[in-house]
């Protein structure tokens, strides 16, 4: 149980580090596509609402 713990654990660090490079992609495009930072950052909140409401409806 503690080693199905533990991998557990590793697969959501990896899978924020996955989503946080794609967050990074993706704010790069944005800005070279002429986007307001204002914009930008009300994208990204906006993206992260979703998987984070979804989560806690499940809970």
């Amino acid at each position: 149980m503690v080693e199905r713990r533990s991998l557990q654990g590793y697969l959501l660090i990896f899978m924020s580090g996955v989503f946080w490079g794609v967050g990074g992609y993706f704010i790069t495009k944005m800005s070279n596509m002429g986007v307001s930072s204002m914009m930008t950052a009300f994208s990204g909140h906006f993206f992260s609402l979703v998987p984070l409401a979804i989560y806690l409806l499940a809970r």
